[in-house]
């Protein structure tokens, strides 16, 4: 029997684990926290598998509350303190939550008997008495809270994570960014999405480790005051603010680690955030379903490799064409234990302990040994008049020759009433580039065979994205 939250605060009693602003919370602290966290959860009549809805901004308030509930049987549904207020009554219904916990503005937008504010969660966990309790002992494969989707390309979908996740939380930190106990964590995206849950918070904690909390949203700016102020030594985060950070002109002095994940990371990026830097970036691949990374890939790698306690098998579209698409199927310790409605439309599937996301992958040479190279979801590696067009790499492709002009692009496929499949590209300029972007377009179009170039472009201010940080290429696809 093992419960999740009790396997996080194995650290040194006196080890700094939670850092937010000027407050600084020693694993002792932590775990006395937690148990009067859960103290304050049964107070408002929660039992044992009941499930609460978290809706709170990152911090020791948000983390606390988290681990209490988890503590004493609960099952957290994390969501985006951000969130459309006409979505959160079928989150409601989805996580069959019994209540949720939010900040107190989007409490007042919702005005429902389910919510309880932070202010007056506060007052209550002030007014509850702490009683010492055992953590609640959850089979490994008990349910120990819920994360969701990152609706790229639909409806958001309640993903139910085990005890068991807790475990080997570290193995990716520990393996591939020699992480210790000495480490200082910290993630430019937020707690509610999978890759910092897992790769900031829950590593740090299952290593002793301290992790740094940010109730503000991400910015260079910002993420150079948090370096200044409590000098993090691993830094997760995602493409599309490295490109912002790399623009910034800021230095990140205590920083040895960069990992970049959440979406598919450019070469020319990945390439220019080294020769600026001197520290190739860590470029991960994961899901929401398996929790954990997946797959890495370091500069001097072909293509991506499992990470430890990974086993990953191929599944060929078409085993006769050695340039059909790669369906990969993962298995590990953290792998979700499925989805919380039955999911009939989504490419991704859970079978036999495996679990093969919605995306596709081609080999990264004709060894196989070589790795994977990531050509996005299903509907990104495709035929446009009889021709294979990996859309990811073509995204990739324009980015570098365009790198000094956009700031942002992407490539949707469009089939028209059933015609024939073009490609529309998107993108957003950086300040003041948009006159000479266009003259370099049609220079660097002229390059590619007819098949792959875009049929039309799109100009944007910026790209619509999830909370996560995602893409959203079903909106983009509705401006075709």
């Amino acid at each position: 029997m093992a419960n999740a939250a009790a396997m996080l605060l194995a650290g040194r009693p006196e080890a700094i684990a939670l850092i937010e602003d000027e407050q600084r919370l020693d694993y002792a602290g932590l775990r006395q926290r937690v148990v009067h966290m859960a103290a304050v959860w049964r107070s408002l009549s929660l039992t044992p598998g009941d499930k609460a809805v978290i809706a709170l901004l990152d911090g020791i308030d948000s983390v606390t509350a988290l681990l209490g509930l988890i503590w004493m049987g609960g099952v957290p549904a994390l969501v985006s303190p951000r969130t459309d207020v006409a979505l959160v009554p079928e989150l409601l219904v989805e996580s069959q939550a019994k209540l949720m916990l939010t900040e107190d503005g989007l409490a007042q937008a919702l005005n429902d008997a389910l919510i309880m504010n932070r202010s007056a969660w506060l007052s209550r966990v002030k007014n509850t008495e702490l009683i010492d309790s055992a953590a609640f002992e959850a089979a490994p494969d008990d349910p120990a809270f819920l994360l969701f989707s990152s609706g790229t390309t639909g409806k958001p979908k309640g993903i139910a994570h085990a005890h068991r996740c807790a475990e080997h939380a570290h193995v990716f930190a520990r393996e591939i960014l020699g992480a210790t106990s000495a480490d200082r964590f910290i993630s430019t995206s937020k707690l509610f999405f999978a890759y910092p849950l897992a790769n900031s918070l829950l590593a740090g904690l299952r290593l002793g480790a301290s992790v740094v909390l940010d109730p503000q949203w991400p910015s260079p700016e910002r993420l150079a005051i948090l370096t200044r102020q409590h000098t993090p030594t691993i830094l997760f985060s995602v493409p599309t603010l490295y490109q912002r950070l790399l623009e910034s002109d800021l230095r990140f002095d205590s920083i040895t680690r960069y990992v970049s994940a959440g979406e598919a990371c450019p070469p020319a990026l990945a390439n220019a955030w080294e020769r600026k830097h001197g520290v190739g970036l860590v470029n991960g691949y994961g899901t929401t379903e398996t929790l954990a990374l997946v797959l890495y890939r370091l500069s001097a790698m072909a293509g991506f490799r499992p990470t430890p306690l990974t086993h990953a098998r191929e599944e060929s579209s078409d085993p006769g064409d050695p340039e059909a698409s790669l369906r990969l199927w993962f298995s590990h310790p953290s792998l979700s234990l499925g989805y919380t409605r039955v999911v009939t439309h989504d490419s991704a599937v859970f079978c036999d302990n495996e679990f093969s996301p919605g995306d596709v992958f081609r080999r990264a040479a004709t060894d196989q040994d070589q790795g994977w190279i990531f050509a996005g979801r299903s509907d990104q590696l495709l035929k446009v008049y009889g021709r294979w067009v990996d859309t990811v790499a073509l995204e990739h492709w324009f980015f570098e020759r365009l790198q000094e002009h956009v700031r942002e692009l992407s490539i949707v496929p469009y089939d028209s009433d059933g015609g024939p499949i073009s490609l529309h590209m998107f993108l957003a300029p950086l300040s003041g580039k948009g006159e000479s972007l266009a003259a370099r377009l049609e220079t660097v179009s002229a390059e590619l065979p007819a098949f792959k170039k875009p049929a039309a472009t799109h100009v944007l201010p910026e790209l619509p994205r999830t909370e996560t940080g995602k893409v959203r290429r079903g909106a983009l696809r509705a401006m075709c």
